[in-house]
């Protein structure tokens, strides 16, 4: 599913933000139904408009772009580059097609290139929040995690309140041993959205890593208040309890996780509920 849902948000975002990245040329018509039809995932209707556009100017730039959103959508990722290769071949500074580019070589598995388009992006609008988040996200798959974190600081300077960013920034934190500062991360998600599970489940975690045991088991609770069926979170909150000499309470925990059908259930009840 998740796959599935990428690419249609990922079109979304690019329709609504088209005519403020476009080129130099006008939003025609065709270029505005061949959208609308998109947006209903009427693509026939919407290849239409598009190729009716081209027609009429070979030039066009935004109904290339525009036929390359189609076969996002679609998930024909190779389709979709080659239409917005066309695009920049004749516009070099259309920003939303090297953006929309990236995301389609990202989908495709070429990562590296991907990264090359949305940094592409970046220099022609270095305030394109979007092309800094997917850009910091890459870099953090390919092992470059300094990087990434740049990317989002980057991105959170330009969007203060951008709860997501901080989230990545977070992780990517404590994936190069700044436990504190991931922390600090996560509390700003919680700060801006205060119903976070993943904000709560992962500073626990952190929390644990540096021991404070206490607060780690405060923040899966919330987590397990949030989603009483969240198997990992009473596994960790069992460990943590566990810590405190807590045993009856982990012990509860791990056989709750298990009854949820948590795999590694079974390993903590026989070491630690004998």
């Amino acid at each position: 599913m998740k796959n599935l849902i990428y690419p249609i948000l990922f079109s979304l975002v690019l329709i609504f933000y088209s005519c403020g990245h476009r080129t130099e040329q006008p939003c025609d018509d065709h270029f505005i139904k061949g959208n609308n039809y998109l947006i209903s995932t009427d693509f026939d209707n919407s290849l239409l408009e598009f190729d009716t556009a081209i027609k009429l100017d070979a030039q066009n730039a935004n109904a290339f772009y525009g036929k390359g959103n189609i076969y996002l959508f679609k998930g024909e990722y190779q389709k979709a580059i080659e239409n917005f290769t066309s695009a920049i071949k004749i516009d070099s500074k259309f920003t939303l097609a090297y953006y929309a580019r990236g995301g389609a070589k990202k989908m495709s598995g070429r990562s590296k290139d991907a990264l090359i388009d949305y940094d592409k992006a970046i220099e022609l609008k270095p305030d394109f929040v979007y092309a800094l988040i997917q850009a910091g996200s890459l870099e953090a798959e390919l092992g470059n995690h300094q990087k990434a974190i740049e990317y989002m600081t980057n991105a959170i300077k330009l969007q203060p309140n951008l709860y997501y960013a901080y989230f990545n920034r977070g992780t990517f934190k404590n994936n190069v041993g700044d436990v504190n500062g991931a922390i600090k991360d996560y509390t700003k998600v919680l700060e801006l959205d205060k119903d976070n599970i993943d904000g709560y489940y992962y500073r626990g975690v952190a929390y644990g890593e540096i021991k404070e045991y206490e607060n780690a088991i405060n923040d899966m609770n919330k987590a397990i208040e949030l989603n009483t069926d969240f198997k990992k979170a009473y596994i960790y909150r069992g460990i943590y309890e566990y810590s405190l000499n807590q045993k009856e309470d982990a012990c509860k925990d791990f056989k709750k996780a298990k009854e949820l059908g948590e795999p590694t259930a079974k390993s903590y009840i026989e070491k630690y509920c004998k």
